[in-house]
């Protein structure tokens, strides 16, 4: 909207009525009917219009620096414009009755009506003023100064400014900074807030500083804003609407900058007055703001439109920030009243187009027809953990010329939606190669794909950690810097879609999968795979059960593995793999492993159960070897690993506990050979015997081994699947066979007797003899045994030998007993049967003795003397048992 002002000066009734103090408000009288008649022509695309005014608010840049001198200072009395009668000597007298001045505690002069409003603008050194009553400004001019605070107490402020910039309250001061709150202007039904200028106007002076705090507007025929080479800043609670057909009705702003510092700021805005939300006009270098149209959200603060408007005029650079975790939403569908007033913007746009959702940003735009952004460079910045919804009712998102190099680049964010009714959604129309839809992920990005916008249902599901496109039209490519392509599927159906949604996909990792590799005694290889839903793994846990009865609960298991520095490992947002050595297992042992994989979304289920057994371990062997025999014997580990108690919980671990939990040794087979390299042709095996709680202990006996040979020995043992495993001690078990020497002395002539001092005793003809030794010089273990007794003369013929004690008394018979060590209660009886049943003395291993003596009885020892002589036989051979 351009508004052309007259001025109507009548300076000699100021200069008579008030020669000194030109600071004061002046209620004016209407002026006649066709002075105060303004013409303002706002049909689409007409956009000069003549309104009464104090200055021009389309000032443009080739003003001289005379006139932008004297724009930037205060106005005085000559420049404002008032109303009188027909004469032009009456002055509404009203508004020059004094006031009693009345301070509040905290420094604010209290306002109870217009009057004292204006004696209190009289007095620069009153710039903070709080209403104490509704006021009706009618169509009086009030002018402000920097500075000033104005707090309405939650009181109503009503005025007429028709189009007049100077009537109500207006500033035009370089720099000034003035501040409203906790008002309400107009009233609930629209009436009360009538004019061009909005309740505040700004003249054309550069850098003025509205704030707005806790402000209320209805109208139905007026324009909010006006501070044409300034900012506007809403604080707190604000509630605009701004709706109606007057004359009156136009943008909601005439600004370059409005800030939504904090809180929360409502507006409704339409008007068939006008096509844009907002008028954008300044250039000038001294505005901050110059060459800008732009709305920023500030961190935390909320934004709500509803307009049937364009959202500004004109072709300044227009941007649009919404801060973190701001909410900006936008609605044009609502109110929309259709026509040209359905573009984003009025004009054809070939300034820089700047959409900033920053992180954690929420944004929603409901839009009837695309941005129509035509060759307009910049683009739209979508930050971390941003949730942006852009919805158009007809067309694409955007509608471009083909030289638009517009950008759309979303950082880590959330959910970004764009919905649509054309193929391809976006509506872009980059240059060929060129990178103008780009977006990376914290996590994995999901892009679905939907055949028209009303549908719920994906027509695809696209996973991507991060991508480079190139968009023209309809058709999507990936642009040579891409580090995950699009397939070309994928491709085609971004194409297809009048829908897309990327979202932040994450979740806890699944589809795991654990596999074990070689198993040895103490140890075993663990690899392990899972999806990680978006999110790399922060942690991967492996553990140890003992039972499969105990699996898919931490404080049964026997050890935990954690794994949470992943050099070596590939961790990412997809399938990754990981892998781990295990130790201190028990050998001989069944064992089941699980995994579980932890990522930013949480923890995943376990695994399924991977089983698998140690192997068998050698404690020891030894060998007790002969001339041609040995004798080995060892003992397997059982039952000798540790292990940690979880039962109270990974923080209560209860590390070091004994293993009690190994299996039975099922068979133990000695192998040996005089070969070392142990071929198949060149070795004899044997089972050995177990024993133990665990079978544990093992040993046989090698036979027929070769004298003077070195023998080496190792144990083939069957592991707990039954699989057979060599074991060998290192260095590798030997022993030596040497030849086989027989040397027991045995004594060559034994005597025996009886003692006639004995005869008429119990122990008369008791038989007894010296000890006669028998040694085994030899190196191997010998076995003797009694095997003939001869009687070698006439006397031992005449004698009748017995196996037992219990002849008859003077018969002459005799029970010749030969006792090994003394041992009483094993005698042996010599007799001519020895023959065909020889007596065993026993092993002599070497180097042992043993002695023999004769005893038992003589039943005739009153009779004749007789000295029988006998000759025994004595067998030495190897023990070969």
């Amino acid at each position: 909207m351009k508004k052309i002002f007259r001025l109507i000066f009548i300076s000699m009734i100021i200069l008579m009525l008030f020669p000194i103090d030109w600071s004061y408000a002046i209620e004016i009288e209407q002026l006649d009917e066709e002075m105060q008649t303004t013409t303002e022509t706002s049909e689409e695309g007409v956009l000069d219009s003549t309104e009464a005014s104090t200055t021009d608010s389309s000032v443009t840049q080739e003003t001289s620096e005379e006139e932008i001198e004297e724009d930037e200072k205060i106005t005085d009395s000559n420049d404002i414009k008032y109303s009188s009668d027909e004469n032009g000597d009456e002055i509404n007298n009203k508004n020059i009755l004094r006031a009693t001045p009345t301070q509040a505690d905290d420094g604010f002069w209290l306002v109870d009506s217009a009057a004292t409003l204006t004696e209190y603008l009289k007095d620069s050194q009153k710039l903070n003023l709080r209403l104490t009553n509704d006021i009706d400004l009618g169509k009086g001019a009030y002018q402000l100064r920097t500075n000033m605070i104005i707090d309405g107490a939650n009181h109503i402020i009503t005025y007429d400014k028709e189009g007049y910039s100077d009537r109500g309250l207006y500033i035009n001061q370089k720099d000034a900074v003035v501040e409203i709150r906790n008002t309400q202007f107009g009233n609930s039904d629209g009436t009360g807030a009538v004019g061009y200028y909005g309740f505040l106007s700004g003249g054309s002076a550069i850098n003025m500083t509205f704030i707005f705090d806790g402000v209320d507007y209805y109208s139905n025929n007026g324009q909010m804003i006006h501070n044409v080479n300034g900012s506007v800043i809403m604080r707190g609670q604000n509630t605009i609407d701004q709706r109606g057909t007057g004359g009156y009705s136009q943008e909601w702003a005439e600004v370059n900058s409005v800030e939504i510092q904090n809180g929360y700021t409502s507006i409704k805005h339409s008007s068939n007055q006008t096509l844009a939300f907002i008028w954008s006009t300044s250039t000038y270098l001294a505005n901050p703001y110059a060459g800008k149209s732009q709305i920023v959200v500030r961190e935390n603060a909320r934004l709500d439109i509803q307009t049937n408007s364009n959202m500004t005029y004109g072709t300044l650079a227009p941007s649009y920030i919404v801060e973190k975790n701001a909410v900006f939403n936008l609605d044009k569908v609502t109110l929309a009243t259709g026509g040209s007033r359905n573009q984003f913007f009025a004009s054809a746009q070939t300034q820089p187009v700047t959409f900033d959702f920053q992180e954690q940003s929420q944004v929603d735009f409901k839009l009837p027809e695309p941005i129509n952004l035509y060759t307009a460079k910049g683009g739209m910045t979508i930050g971390a953990a941003a949730d942006v919804s852009v919805d158009v009712a007809s067309g694409t998102i955007f509608s471009t010329a083909s030289s638009s190099q517009f950008v759309i680049n979303m950082n880590k964010s959330k959910r970004v939606s764009f919905a649509g009714t054309s193929p391809g959604t976006l509506g872009l129309n980059g240059v060929s190669n060129g990178v103008n839809l780009s977006f990376a992920s914290n996590y994995l990005q999901k892009i679905e794909t939907f055949s028209n916008k009303t549908s719920s249902t994906p027509t695809q599901e696209i996973m991507k950690e991060a991508s480079d496109l190139t968009v023209q039209g309809a058709n999507f490519a990936n642009a040579s810097s891409s580090s995950d392509p699009f397939t070309a599927p994928e491709l085609l159906a971004l194409k297809n879609s009048q829908k897309m949604v990327f979202s932040e996909f994450i979740d806890v990792p699944d589809q795991l999968g654990l596999f074990t590799h070689d198993p040895e005694d103490t140890s075993v290889s663990l690899s392990g795979n899972s999806v990680n839903n978006g999110s790399p793994a922060t942690e991967v846990k492996f553990f140890i059960f003992s039972d499969e009865e105990d699996t898919n609960d931490l404080r049964n298991a026997r050890q935990i593995v954690t794994l949470d520095s992943f050099d070596g490992q590939t961790n990412t947002a997809l399938k990754s793999y990981y892998s781990v050595l295990v130790d201190g297992l028990n050998p001989n042992t069944l064992y089941w492993a699980q995994m579980v994989v932890t990522n930013q979304a949480g923890e995943s289920e376990f695994s399924e159960a991977e089983v698998f057994a140690t192997k068998p371990q050698l404690s020891n062997i030894t060998a007790n070897v002969t001339t041609t025999t040995a004798i080995i014997s060892g003992e397997l580990a059982s039952d000798t690993g540790k292990w940690t108690d979880y039962s109270n919980g990974e923080a209560a671990a209860i590390p070091d506990q004994q293993a009690y939990f190994g299996s039975k040794y099922n068979q133990v087979t000695v192998e040996y050979s005089k070969n070392k390299t142990f071929p198949a042709n060149e070795t004899d095996a044997q089972v050995a015997d177990l024993s133990g709680d665990k079978n544990q202990n093992f040993s046989t006996k090698l036979k027929g081994l070769d004298g003077e040979a070195t023998y080496y020995v190792r144990v083939k043992v069957a592991g707990v699947y039954g699989e057979e495993v060599i074991l060998a001690m290192s260095p590798l078990t030997e022993f030596q066979t040497v030849t086989e020497i027989i040397n027991v002395q045995v004594p060559i002539e034994m005597a025996f007797q009886t003692k006639n001092q004995d005869i008429g005793t119990a122990k008369e003809g008791q038989l007894t003899s010296a000890d006669y030794p028998i040694i085994n010089n030899g190196n191997v273990a010998t076995k003797i045994s009694l095997t003939n007794l001869t009687k070698e003369n006439a006397d031992a013929n005449q004698l009748l030998l017995l196996n037992h004690l219990s002849g008859n008394q003077g018969q002459d018979a005799l029970a010749l007993q030969l006792l090994v060590d003394h041992d009483q209660s094993n005698p042996l009886f010599l007799t001519n049967g020895l023959s065909s049943v020889p007596l065993s003395l026993g092993i002599l291993n070497t180097n042992e003795q043993k002695n023999l003596t004769l005893a038992g009885k003589y039943f005739n020892p009153t009779g004749s003397v007789l000295f029988p002589t006998y000759k025994m036989t004595f067998k030495v051979e190897k023990n070969e048992e």
